[in-house]
C-alpha cells in the first residue's frame, strides 16, 4: 500500500510514501496547505492495487516476436 500527496486543485503528485508513513503524509500536506495560505486542497491519497496483469515470460515472448 502507498500513500501519495496530491495537490487537489492542480493534479500534482507532491509525494509518495509507504505505508508506514501515513502520519507523514498528513502532516506534509498540512504545511504545504498552510505555507500557501490554505489557497489549495491537499489530500493524502491510498492506492491500493486491487487487480494487475502478469507479466510475460521474457524468453517464451522473445521467441515469438522474431
Amino acid at each position: 500500500m502507498t500513500y501519495r500527496v496530491i495537490n487537489l486543485s492542480t493534479g500534482e503528485i507532491i509525494a509518495e510514501m509507504g505505508q508506514s508513513q501515513f502520519d507523514i503524509a498528513v502532516q506534509l500536506a498540512d504545511k504545504l496547505a498552510a505555507d500557501v495560505g490554505h489557497r489549495e486542497v491537499l489530500g493524502v491519497i491510498e492506492m491500493v492495487t486491487r487487480y494487475e496483469t502478469k507479466l510475460a515470460e521474457d524468453s517464451h515472448e522473445d521467441s515469438e516476436r522474431r
